[in-house]
């Protein structure tokens, strides 16, 4: 070959080495060194260059003997193309399935979990020499174990988590045995976003066989698309079929050279639909990474701190005293709790974003002839960034400066963000949080939830913003039926006062309940309903009633603990009391 070899033989007595020897050396042991050569020989037989043959000891003479050189016949090799699937290879094997094993929350009785199940994603390594996979995060979500295999292999290798983003659906991953990396696993690379009608192929391992499969198509459309209950980010849609399965996947814009246009997570589901699917892109996963690198773990997507409307019209338009040719949107509500707060007005008009413009319409430039909702301008930032905002009030123009901060939601989004499961149990009624894992649960239909199905108040508090840190809409999820509280047989009702005091939280119920000296608990509904029960019934009976639905305690662990004065909101002194009857 090129570099040479070695080889370890047996001589033969009859072999053209040993045809001077006496017969007793026949087996005498030998190395033939092939010398290199100037350009590369196919190995095989005739394919050996000029070589020695020297005896590795001493002769049965006793001394070593000179190397006998023979020239043996050397055909130079002709190169073997690679061909495109061999290039392809090496992308492919850092291509990886996931196991999960997953135990979810029970939000409608959060006094248990849901029963286990099992589910498969499809994963990637993105960065070897830091043992970095990426996939989404509703792939490893409330796994207790998790596992990983290379594509054709049989073994799976145990990974954890090491950081996961559930707002823009992307976790690390990561395999702590190091033969799992032994191999020439190469992490894949991430190019920007790729234009309209560029090709693009999906790797993954969708339903339908356990192997690697591969769908290709092309870029449709760039938007802004809804990654989970609070993120709208930018997103890639896509024509290539994207199946259960291939969340996690990458998403090629050139296989050959490894280059990843993005990381396939959901697809459209409507009936009336064909062949809508979304990737995750550069833009998207660089934030999270950048993230996990600066601060080990994903702190969310800023939020402006104020909502908008278009502002097309022209009598608004003249009304606002927007100039001629000025372009924005108007502020129609701003968070008190939010940064933005006393620099933003309502009926202001935005004009700039970080000097990109504002169109009447609510978007900004992304690319040439293409356009996004402004948005997007604020949710590329981080938290704690800066942003710059320019503004017309009252006709004239002003500027903001704040530091951005994730929206505190009045009613919780995620689990494991922003919400858990809490419970408080007192004479058969149980009260809980109002969150959209809750809702998710109680009104869904199908994979979404009907929201036309929501009580009033509650579709209410899901756009409303707090107005002090901690305060929670507070909901009376069912009644366990016992005799003491016959005839009560609401469902998720907001329960808004006890005793004529206003309800902050939890926390704050649980206090006024235990700490109550009144011989009767009245519970304040939504629209001027009440539950009466008897405080000395609710005592008596309360173990019974847990007893009897396999409840283990009447609160959950974070209700525990006696509240502080900081968990009775200090920042709300006034609570206003109800007409409700005192004690």
């Amino acid at each position: 070959t090129d570099q040479g070899c070695r080889q370890e033989v047996m001589r033969s007595a009859h072999s053209p080495l040993n045809q001077t020897r006496p017969k007793a050396c026949s087996r005498t042991a030998a190395r033939i060194t092939c010398a290199p050569l100037p350009h590369p020989f196919r190995l095989g037989p005739r394919s050996l260059d000029i070589c020695m043959a020297q005896t590795d000891g001493p002769s049965m003479f006793g001394e070593p003997e000179e190397p006998e050189v023979h020239v043996v016949h050397a055909t130079p090799a002709v190169a073997k193309p690679v061909t495109p699937e061999q290039r392809k290879a090496w992308a492919l094997r850092s291509v990886l399935k996931v196991f999960s094993t997953k135990v979810e929350p029970n939000y409608s009785q959060p006094w248990q979990m849901c029963p286990q199940r099992a589910s498969t994603g499809s994963a990637f390594v993105v960065d070897a020499a830091r043992r970095h996979i990426l996939t989404n995060a509703h792939v490893v979500s409330n796994a207790t174990a998790i596992y990983v295999r290379k594509p054709g292999t049989a073994k799976k290798w145990k990974a954890e988590i090491l950081c996961e983003g559930k707002v823009c659906d992307l976790a690390i991953l990561t395999v702590k045995d190091a033969l799992f990396w032994s191999e020439d696993l190469k992490g894949l690379i991430f190019v920007p976003e790729p234009e309209l009608q560029a090709s693009i192929s999906v790797a993954g391992y969708p339903v339908g066989g356990d192997s690697l499969s591969i769908t290709k198509g092309i870029v449709s459309r760039l938007a802004i698309v809804r990654y989970s209950a609070v993120g709208r980010l930018l997103g890639v849609q896509i024509d290539a079929a994207i199946n259960p399965g291939n969340s996690g996947g990458p998403a090629f814009a050139d296989l050959e050279n490894g280059q990843v246009a993005g990381v396939a997570f959901s697809k459209n589901v409507q009936t009336s639909t064909d062949n809508i699917g979304y990737i995750i892109p550069m833009t998207v996963v660089r934030h999270f990474l950048d993230e996990f690198d600066a601060h080990a773990s994903y702190r969310g997507v800023p939020a402006p701190g104020f909502n908008t409307q278009d502002m097309e019209n022209p009598a608004q338009r003249a009304y606002l005293q927007v100039p001629e040719g000025a372009s924005g949107v108007m502020v129609v509500s701003v968070d008190p709790l939010s940064p933005a707060s006393g620099l933003v007005q309502v009926n202001d008009c935005l004009l700039e974003v970080d000097g990109q413009p504002v169109a009447d319409d609510g978007t900004a430039v992304f690319r040439d002839d293409e356009r996004l909702e402004y948005s997007y301008l604020v949710r590329r930032l981080h938290v704690g960034d800066n942003v710059e905002l320019k503004l017309l009030r009252g006709g004239n123009v002003v500027h903001a400066s704040y530091k951005l901060e994730v929206k505190d939601h009045l009613v919780p989004q995620l689990h494991g963000v922003d919400s858990t499961p809490s419970y408080f149990i007192v004479g058969g009624l149980v009260f809980t949080p109002c969150s959209a894992p809750f809702l998710d649960i109680m009104f869904a239909r199908g994979s979404r939830t009907r929201r036309v199905d929501l009580p009033v108040p509650v579709m209410v508090a899901l756009t409303a913003d707090k107005e002090f840190r901690g305060q929670q809409v507070i909901v009376l999820v069912q009644v366990l039926a016992h005799e003491i509280n016959h005839g009560y047989k609401y469902s998720v009702t907001v329960c808004e006062s006890f005793n004529g005091v206003k309800l902050t939280n939890l926390k704050h119920l649980t206090q006024l309940v235990d700490s109550c000296p009144s011989d009767f608990l009245n519970f304040g509904l939504e629209g001027g309903r009440l539950i009466t029960l008897s405080r000395d019934e609710a005592v008596k009976h309360g173990p019974s009633i847990l007893a009897v639905n396999a409840v283990p305690s009447d609160r959950s662990d974070d209700l525990i603990k006696v509240p502080s004065e900081d968990d009775m909101l200090v920042d709300n002194p006034a609570a206003p009391a109800t007409t409700e009857p005192q004690p």
